[in-house]
């Protein structure tokens, strides 16, 4: 009887602890963004919408550098369609992040063409070019990486989409 009593007493135990673990991390920290390969248009957009409003709306969750990172590898490496692209750069924006990674990421596609304006919201979440609008929103963190690029830039179109980042994020300032 003593035996079937401590072994249930630990069962409860253990359960409890894991389930308060569980709780905790999941409660303070998000680690992983909306699976931006795998969702249809829609399923993204509604994704990022959720993810805006809970970020927005309780400050309790916090996004981990890990979030970060594994929106970045879907950028990078998910060949994802122009819209989910779309979605993803502006979700990015929303973040503010202030990791290199994130920023020079954003110059590199800074004249990456959305195939679609957001059709939901006036005024729009992105124009024609999403990473130039999440580089604004991100504000000053990305005054100095713009303008390490600019003097190597050949572009014409790359060259003036940095500067507008550069006239709106300093005018800001």
């Amino acid at each position: 009887m003593k035996t079937y009593i401590g072994l249930t007493l630990l069962l409860l135990v253990t359960s409890f602890s894991a389930i308060a673990q569980s709780i905790v991390t999941a409660s303070n920290y998000a680690t992983n963004p909306p699976d931006f390969i795998h969702l249809s248009y829609e399923e993204a957009n509604a994704a990022v919408k959720s993810e805006d409003d809970s970020i927005n709306a309780m400050k309790a969750i916090k996004i981990s550098p890990e979030y970060i990172t594994n929106l970045i590898y879907q950028l990078q490496y998910g060949h994802l369609n122009n819209d989910n692209k779309t979605l993803a750069i502006y979700f990015l924006g929303t973040l503010r992040p202030t990791d290199a990674d994130s920023i020079e990421f954003l110059i590199e596609d800074i004249d990456f063409r959305a195939s679609r304006t957001d059709p939901l919201l006036a005024p729009l979440r992105w124009g024609q070019f999403p990473a130039q609008d999440a580089l604004r929103k991100i504000g000053l963190p990305t005054v100095d990486p713009i303008l390490n690029h600019l003097p190597k830039e050949d572009n014409e179109l790359r060259r003036q989409l940095m500067c507008n980042v550069l006239k709106q994020v300093l005018r800001h300032e």
